[in-house]
């Protein structure tokens, strides 16, 4: 019975420890959902504040300077040399802009315990590799030996930045120009042509459904509206009648405002099925086929 139960357990830390090593092809870059997102953290290693952090710094830094960087911190990646993973990830995306192959990757194997700078061939002159092996070993190192992630991550963020912002001749990303200015002008052109003819069909569409949804003859009007609120939940809620002169079809539409932050969230139903409403959404990023020459510091701990 007890080698049975030894033999089960051996699989579940077999399988645990297989689920939790990256490959280059399996590890998240939650930068190409979401372009404000540089820092991969799939086993949660990092807190959110330090997420939150990292990522505003290195969007500051890829907007003022160019500097497209890959962040990861992981329990354990395959072969175990972060070195290899990251020259593999670099190829892989191409990351970094191309005009001056500003790519940067930063990757914590935590179960490994290994970790590696690496920089694209237009960063080497800016972080050569004895700065970065002096940010790994006064940045980064004392608090890695501590078990603590999120110091030695956001102690090495804040000191390659500031070499970064010491280099003048580092281009920020809104600052490149591919030169063809006929092109772009046509590509603006066409997307005036295409916002134009959207606003003009969510216009019609919302016309259409203003209109009675009984006879489809005339538009609703509105003929009463009151308020009323709930001190305990926080909200006021309005509600608004309509109802149409041809055929007096009446519907009543009710929605609820927060007292606290003032934003309203429609909560009853529309004329026609539907009534205005909207949310947005975060837009992926892309890397700009940037190269990496093998500069850069990696280390143990």
């Amino acid at each position: 019975m007890r080698r049975s139960l030894l033999f089960i357990l051996s699989i579940i830390l077999t399988v645990t420890s297989l689920a939790a090593t990256y490959t280059v092809d399996n590890l998240p870059i939650p930068y190409l959902q979401d372009k404000t997102q540089y820092v991969s953290n799939p086993d949660n290693l990092l807190s959110q504040s330090a997420v939150d952090s990292l990522n505003l710094w290195l969007g500051q830094m890829e907007a003022a300077h160019g500097v497209q960087t890959v962040l990861a911190v992981v329990e354990r990646i395959e072969g175990g040399e972060t070195y290899d993973f990251c020259m593999a990830l670099g190829r892989k995306y191409g990351i970094g802009r191309k005009e001056q192959n500003s790519g940067l990757i930063i990757l914590l194997s935590t179960g490994d315990r290994a970790y590696t700078i690496l920089t694209g061939r237009g960063l080497e002159g800016t972080l050569p590799d004895a700065i970065c092996k002096r940010i790994e070993n006064y940045q980064m190192l004392p608090a890695l030996r501590e078990g603590n992630w999120d110091e030695a991550m956001l102690n090495a963020v804040r000191a390659i930045t500031k070499y970064v912002d010491g280099d003048d001749s580092l281009v920020g990303s809104s600052d490149f120009d591919d030169g063809d200015t006929g092109a772009l002008i046509g590509f603006l052109l066409c997307m005036l042509i295409g916002l134009g003819i959207i606003f003009f069909a969510i216009w019609y569409d919302e016309r259409r459904k203003s209109y009675c949804p009984s006879c489809k003859q005339y538009k609703m009007k509105k003929i009463s509206s009151y308020t009323t609120k709930n001190k305990r939940l926080g909200i006021r809620t309005h509600h608004d009648t309509y109802r149409c002169s041809h055929c007096y079809f009446t519907k009543e539409l009710h929605w609820d405002e927060n007292l606290n932050s003032g934003s309203g969230a429609a909560a009853g139903g529309a004329l026609g099925g539907s009534f205005f409403g909207g949310g947005g959404r975060s837009f992926g990023g892309s890397f700009g086929g940037g190269s990496f020459g093998g500069g850069g510091a990696s280390g143990r701990f």
